[in-house]
């Protein structure tokens, strides 16, 4: 669950170890949002994307980036945090990368949320 400063978010925390190559290593759909502790944007985004818990079809989780030398960057492709990667079965699915300095905005968290609405 929650650790260090993703306590308030109530959200798993996944770390590198969970990941095998550019797959999860979780069954189900899960809608990871890659984060960096140290980034403001992140901090202000991470309050309204584990508050659409409810209308995701799947689990909700953190992938901490916050350590620069973590391999996730590389892996993913991370350039901007947030960013939101959606997986089905281990498999990426879809992708909502941030914007520098503005991160992801609720337009496009909710589109995103909106189409993998809870059956």
């Amino acid at each position: 669950m929650a650790e260090g400063p993703w306590a308030a978010a109530g959200l798993e925390v996944l770390r590198h170890r969970d990941f095998r190559g550019d797959r999860l290593e979780r069954p189900g759909t899960y809608v990871v949002c890659f984060a960096a502790a140290w980034c403001p944007v992140t901090r202000r985004f991470l309050p309204r994307f584990s508050a659409r818990r409810a209308e995701v079809d799947g689990t909700l989780a953190i992938a901490d980036i916050t350590d620069l030398r973590d391999p996730l960057w590389e892996q993913f492709a991370v350039r901007i945090t947030p960013s939101i990667v959606v997986f089905r079965e281990g498999v990426v699915a879809a992708r909502l990368d941030g914007r520098r300095l503005f991160g992801i905005s609720d337009a496009r968290w909710a589109e995103l949320a909106g189409s993998m609405g809870a059956q």
